[in-house]
């Protein structure tokens, strides 16, 4: 899925405890609101937020459950540039199986 993401995307993560400034950085981007780790935004080219990963039922995290990877996908699909329909269609597919996954491990 990364290498199908990075087509539009650049992932950058800001670990709060780790990086120096690292909670000045999350405090700037995502204000006051909490919500849990990890949590995610899609900014423009200039730092602008275009959407977060806090969707109805609040912070999607990694998006395992039905809500969450919807959610997911609304992000992509109201930020996308290059991204096509099949391409998405994959990061679907990839989501779904992962969720699975996952999924199956919390049942052991």
């Amino acid at each position: 899925m990364a290498s199908t993401l990075k087509i539009d995307y650049i992932d950058l993560k800001i670990d709060t405890d780790r990086m120096t400034h690292g909670k000045e950085v999350a405090a700037r981007i995502r204000g006051e609101q909490q919500g849990g780790i990890p949590w995610m935004v899609i900014l423009d080219g200039k730092g602008n937020k275009l959407i977060t990963g806090d969707g109805p039922e609040g912070n999607i995290g990694c998006p395992v459950s039905t809500g969450e990877r919807a959610h997911f996908i609304e992000m992509l699909q109201k930020t996308r540039n290059l991204l096509n329909e099949s391409q998405m269609a994959i990061i679907t597919t990839q989501l779904q199986l992962f969720a699975d996954k996952i999924t199956a491990s919390r049942k052991r």
